[in-house]
């Protein structure tokens, strides 16, 4: 007998709460933003569990699945948002976790007066909203602004879905120009995962027609199968281009361990037509980077206007977003 779904559980009156079956806590002190920050940890019934951060642009932190961690987690101890003690900027703070929106003024070096990946990721989300569909999925709403007292104001709407029926967190932004100059939109959803999902041998599927390394360094470590740890600190980065949609429209990156366990990273392709890999197999940092891009990262065609990256004129709305669907 399969086990009954959250909504079947409802509508037979098996339960009187939906939060019996999909609970929301909202903490105080998250383990990446440190003492006084909010986050909220949605448990599910099937087994997920997922920490979102609204101090980090309504980003994702810890994600566990049939009481296994897929998230990698940095060696960074809790950094808030204008903590940088080192003055490494964005990286001085990446503590990791299941999601790191990177954008939406930037993405990869320092260009235009923008730090490295942008500031979503270091910015806090207004207007936070938590609430539950009437089949048990968890929703919750932030909005994150991307903008200047003197040049753009642009807005992202997120929407974080935890499903009730699956094993499956989608992330969904609606992003507006409000303001009245052009405003380039380059935006790289970092889903990173580590071990026990992260192993020797683990591997990667992507269907692209091209999968471009860096650099020579990268040459050296493989895409396709994560390598044997090293002493060594050093880190490979590959571009999959020309990507492979269903009929559906949806690329996909499947991520799968010698231990059976999966993990599917989902987005539109016409949205987010690049996706760049990021393999760190340094002994203490050991980690795996899927990123689904809308701008290229590195080559040729970031040295044309912003970057490559599109540009939503005054008034003009578009969208993207990152699906993870885990499976043991």
């Amino acid at each position: 007998m399969s086990e009954p779904s959250a909504a079947s559980l409802l509508s037979e009156g098996f339960v009187s709460r939906p939060d019996a079956l999909a609970e929301i806590r909202e903490q105080v002190g998250d383990p990446r933003s440190g003492p006084g920050a909010r986050s909220y940890r949605v448990t599910m019934l099937g087994g997920v569990s997922v920490e979102i951060l609204p101090e980090r642009g309504l980003d994702l932190g810890s994600l566990w699945y049939d009481d296994v961690p897929y998230a990698w987690r940095s060696a960074l101890g809790p950094r808030s948002g204008s903590r940088d003690p080192r003055g490494e900027g964005w990286i001085g703070r990446f503590g990791g976790g299941a999601l790191a929106t990177c954008g939406f003024d930037n993405i990869g070096p320092a260009r235009d007066g923008f730090g490295l990946h942008g500031s979503h990721h270091l910015t806090p989300a207004e207007d936070v909203a938590v609430g539950r569909t009437p089949d048990g999925d968890v929703l919750v709403t932030g909005v994150i602004d991307s903008a200047s007292v003197f040049g753009r104001q642009v807005e992202v709407r997120r929407e974080i879905r935890v499903l009730a029926g699956a094993p499956r967190v989608e992330v969904r932004d609606t992003v507006v120009n409000r303001g009245v100059v052009p405003a380039p939109i380059p935006v790289l959803y970092h889903v990173n995962l580590g071990a026990p999902l992260v192993l020797p041998g683990t591997t990667v599927a992507v269907d692209a027609a091209a999968h471009a390394p860096r650099d020579a360094e990268a040459v050296a470590v493989p895409w396709s199968v994560y390598p044997e740890p090293s002493d060594a600190v050093g880190e490979s980065v590959w571009e999959h281009a020309g990507l492979v949609a269903d009929a559906s429209g949806v690329a996909r990156a499947r991520v799968a361990s010698p231990t059976g366990r999966t993990v599917t990273i989902e987005w539109r392709a016409a949205e987010q037509p690049r996706c760049v890999q990021w393999l760190y197999p340094t002994r203490g940092g050991w980690a795996l980077g899927i990123e689904p891009t809308n701008a290229p990262l590195f080559g040729p065609d970031r040295t044309g206007p912003h970057a490559g990256a599109p540009v939503l004129s005054p008034g003009e709305t578009t969208t993207a977003g990152v699906t993870i669907d885990l499976a043991r």
